[in-house]
């Protein structure tokens, strides 16, 4: 099988040469970004972020059951902008911010090749989530998804998302947690948090690039939650992880529940209510 080819139909001639395009792209910076760039992996994230009308990573559907009517939403690093695109086909107020100049030019292509209102576009704002382009409580839900663990000031990044979301409003986060002992980027097995010099020779003996390595964050569910309770806002904050152990359980499932705790690409997974 040549996996190359999309697995997906086109609308047009347009839409295939622009997921072509997006693989060629995404191919180039895994390459030199974590060298995970196995061509069915690449092929299957291209059709991931091409096909905005879908929900492939169930997003939609768990916000869907915090999403009070006629909010406004933000994505917080919209990347190819796929789940906005969801979005804003739903008929929703919906917007992303993104600071990546190539994701905002693929942005307006797609609209382009699918066939979209162009007044879609205006939805897409160039900008940084340490410093959001809106007003004070000015969204009723704001998302940020696989994002945290690549920003340059996590907690002001949190800070800048509370601001902007109302009182009575949601924010949802989810990304990878280094306390477990996988490195999804990578692909790979690793100790959590592990000390950069030591992931270095770690990596270098596998023969991938470190430029991943020193653009991520180690970020934890636990250091999350701190510093969103640092801040200046009343939140309520709910996780979804599951205890690696529960009361009545024998050794022979505890080790079994172990094992496949070290195998798993934990999350962060947290809603956080702002009060006020």
């Amino acid at each position: 099988m040549n996996t190359s080819l999309p697995f997906m139909r086109f609308q047009n001639k347009q839409e295939e040469e622009l997921w072509h395009e997006l693989r060629e792209h995404i191919e180039q910076i895994v390459r030199t970004y974590s060298g995970n760039n196995d061509p069915e992996r690449i092929t299957r994230v291209t059709n991931n972020w091409f096909d905005d009308r879908g929900d492939y990573d169930g997003r939609w559907a768990v916000i869907q059951r915090s999403l009070k009517e006629k909010e406004k939403i933000l994505d917080m690093a919209a990347g190819y902008g796929t789940f906005l695109l969801h979005g804003l086909n739903l008929g929703c107020d919906m917007w992303g911010v993104e600071p990546e100049s190539y994701k905002q030019q693929y942005f307006v292509k797609k609209i382009s090749a699918s066939g979209y209102p162009t007044a879609f576009r205006e939805r897409f704002i160039p900008g940084w989530g340490e410093a959001l382009p809106f007003p004070d409580a000015h969204f009723g839900l704001v998302t940020t998804y696989q994002t945290l663990e690549h920003v340059r000031d996590v907690g002001q990044c949190l800070s800048e998302m509370l601001r902007v979301l109302k009182p009575g409003g949601a924010l949802y986060i989810r990304a990878p947690d280094y306390g477990s002992f996988f490195e999804p980027h990578y692909g790979i097995p690793f100790w959590p948090k592990m000390n950069k010099n030591i992931a270095a020779i770690y990596l270098k003996l596998l023969g991938r690039p470190l430029t991943a390595l020193h653009d991520l964050n180690w970020v934890t569910e636990k250091q999350i939650i701190a510093l969103i309770q640092k801040l200046p806002y009343v939140t309520n904050i709910a996780g979804t992880s599951a205890p690696l152990f529960v009361s009545g359980q024998s050794l022979k499932q505890r080790l079994t529940r172990f094992g496949h705790f070290l195998r798993r690409k934990k999350q962060i997974d947290l809603w956080v209510t702002k009060i006020k």
